[in-house]
C-alpha cells in the first residue's frame, strides 16, 4: 500500500539532491568517455554506444515515480530504516566516490585499462545506488521508510548498473569464458557431426573433414558477441517491460537475463553447426561467399553478405524475437490465474 500526499510549495528537489544529480550526470559522462575506447575497438561491444541512451531513456520513463520518492509526495508505509543501514549506505557512497576518483585519475594518467574501467564503472554504479537510497524523503520532510528507500534503489538499478555490462563485462566475463565457450562449441559441433556419421577429426578448435578440407571455430564463433549483446538486450527488456512489485519484478528480471545468456549460447551452437555442415557440403571457402556462391567484391554480391555473416545476423534477430516473446510469459509467471466467465 502506498500513500500519496498533496504537493506543497516545498515538494521540489532540494539543492542537495539537484547537486547530486548533476554529479552523477558528470560521472556518467566520464564513464562514457572511458568505455568509448572499448566500444570503438571491440566488435563484440558495439552495443555499448546504445548504453547512455538506453540508461537515460529508462531513467526518463521512471522519473515521475522516482521524483515523488525524492520529494516525499509518495510514501510507502513500512518500518523506519535501521540506523546501521543508513551508516552503511553513507559508507558505500563515500567508498564508491573514492573508487571512481581513483579510477578516473588512473585513466587520465595511464590511459585505458582493466583497473581504471573497473573502478570507474563500479564507482558510478555504487555511488548512484547509495545516493538514491540516502536521498529518498518522507512526507513533510520526515524520515523516509525503508521500503520507500529500497523502491528508489530499485528504480535506479538498470540506469546505474547497465554500465557494468558495457565495460567490465569484457574483463570479468569475456576474458574468462571466451576460451571455454570456444572449446565447448567445437566439442558440441563435432559431436553432432559424428552423430550424423560424418568421419571428421578435431585438432584444437579446427574440424577436419574426410577430404582434407577444414573449418576452424575462431574466436568470433565463441558466441561472446551474441552473449554480451543478448545480456544487454535482456536487461533492457526486463527493465522496461517486465511488471510487478518487489520481489516479483526483480526475480523476473534476473530470470530474463539468465534466459538471455542461455538463448545466446544455444543459438550460437546452432549457427556454428549449420556453418560446419555447409562447409562440409560446399567447401570451407563457401562460407566467405554469398548465398549464390559469389565472392565479396564481385558483381552481384548479395547485400545480405557472406554465408558466415548472414548466419550470425539471423541468429541475433532470432535471439531478439525469442527474448521479446519471453516478456509476456515472464509477466504471467507466479501470478494467480483470473477466473474465466462461465
Amino acid at each position: 500500500m502506498s500513500v500519496e500526499t498533496k504537493p506543497t510549495s516545498s515538494a521540489v528537489l532540494d539543492s542537495t539532491t539537484r547537486g547530486l544529480g548533476w554529479l552523477l550526470l558528470g560521472m556518467a559522462t566520464f564513464t562514457t568517455w572511458d568505455q568509448w575506447a572499448i566500444w570503438s575497438t571491440k566488435e563484440d561491444y558495439g552495443f555499448g554506444y546504445l548504453v547512455p541512451f538506453f540508461s537515460g531513456y529508462v531513467l526518463w520513463e521512471r522519473w515521475d515515480e522516482l521524483r515523488r520518492l525524492l520529494v516525499g509526495t509518495h510514501s510507502i508505509p513500512s518500518a523506519a530504516t535501521a540506523k546501521p543501514v543508513i551508516i552503511a549506505a553513507q559508507a558505500l557512497a563515500f567508498a564508491a566516490l573514492a573508487t571512481f576518483g581513483l579510477g578516473a585519475a588512473a585513466r587520465a594518467i595511464f590511459g585505458t585499462g582493466i583497473g581504471p574501467t573497473l573502478a570507474i564503472s563500479f564507482g558510478l554504479t555504487g555511488t548512484a545506488l547509495a545516493l538514491t537510497f540516502l536521498s529518498v524523503r518522507g512526507p513533510e520532510d520526515t524520515e523516509a521508510t525503508a521500503y520507500a528507500r529500497w523502491s528508489g534503489v530499485g528504480l535506479m538499478i538498470f540506469p546505474a548498473a547497465v554500465w557494468l555490462i558495457s565495460g567490465p563485462f569484457l574483463f570479468l566475463v569475456d576474458n574468462q569464458i571466451k576460451g571455454a565457450l570456444l572449446t565447448n562449441v567445437t566439442e558440441i559441433v563435432s559431436g553432432i557431426l559424428r552423430a550424423s556419421d560424418e568421419a571428421i577429426r578435431v585438432s584444437g578448435n579446427t574440424i577436419i573433414f574426410p577430404n582434407g578440407d577444414a573449418v576452424g571455430v575462431a574466436e568470433a564463433c565463441s558466441g561472446i558477441r551474441s552473449l554480451s549483446a543478448c545480456v544487454f538486450a535482456g536487461a533492457f527488456l526486463g527493465a522496461v517491460f517486465l511488471e510487478g512489485g518487489f520481489p516479483g519484478a526483480l526475480l523476473r528480471r534476473i530470470a530474463m537475463i539468465a534466459l538471455s545468456g542461455l538463448t545466446a549460447i544455444l543459438l550460437n551452437i546452432g549457427r556454428n553447426t549449420y556453418l560446419t555442415f555447409h562447409a562440409l557440403r560446399h567447401g570451407s571457402k563457401s562460407l566467405e561467399r554469398d548465398w549464390n556462391g559469389i565472392e565479396h567484391g564481385q558483381a552481384g554480391f548479395s547485400s545480405f553478405g557472406t554465408i558466415h555473416d548472414l548466419a550470425g545476423n539471423i541468429a541475433m534477430i532470432a535471439a531478439l524475437i525469442i527474448l521479446a516473446a519471453c516478456v509476456p510469459l515472464l509477466n504471467r509467471l507466479g501470478r494467480p490465474r483470473t477466473s474465466l466467465p462461465a
